[in-house]
């Protein structure tokens, strides 16, 4: 639940402002970050409008867990997708996901930690595989080459002239 609230905590731009578009104190929206309360079952309702984090993964007590779009897509995948901008720097991609270390991003893109730590933090996330996959853009595939016609063409071997 902490991820969550985090997560959506995140992507209305501060605790503050999702206290505003919820129409609560920020004072509460603070108990729900520390864990102090449960996020009312209401306002998950309006928590999942404003910032399109499931209120199944905010109360999966209340809400149960949340439906499956397919097996290898996870629910919080898909809140990750629809909050990082694909011209995201690296600073700004460790705070909308909250986390505090380059290890910690390097664990959920799936990279050697020297690498993310090598990428510098003002500048773009680079279109890597893994990084493209986390902000939802589709695997570009390589253009298949055309079918080779003729049967013999693996069967011709070069000849050496004596």
């Amino acid at each position: 639940m902490t991820n969550a609230i985090a997560i959506a905590v995140g992507a209305a731009g501060g605790q503050s402002a999702l206290a505003r578009s919820v129409g609560v104190q920020p004072a509460l929206v603070w108990q729900w970050v520390v864990g102090k309360r449960p996020v009312a079952a209401h306002h998950c309702r309006a928590i999942e409008r404003a910032t399109g984090v499931s209120r199944h993964d905010l109360r999966p007590d209340v809400f149960g867990p949340a439906p499956m779009a397919c097996a290898e897509d996870a629910p919080a995948t898909a809140e990750i997708r629809a909050l990082v901008d694909s011209q995201m720097s690296k600073r700004a991609l460790r705070a909308r996901l909250g986390l505090s270390t380059d290890k910690q991003l390097a664990k959920v893109l799936q990279l050697p930690a020297e690498q993310v730590e090598g990428w510098v933090d003002e500048d773009m996330v680079p279109a890597l595989p893994q990084v493209m996959k986390l902000l939802g853009h589709a695997e570009q595939q390589e253009p298949a080459q055309p079918a080779n016609e003729d049967p013999d063409a693996n069967r011709i071997a070069p000849i050496e002239v004596a």
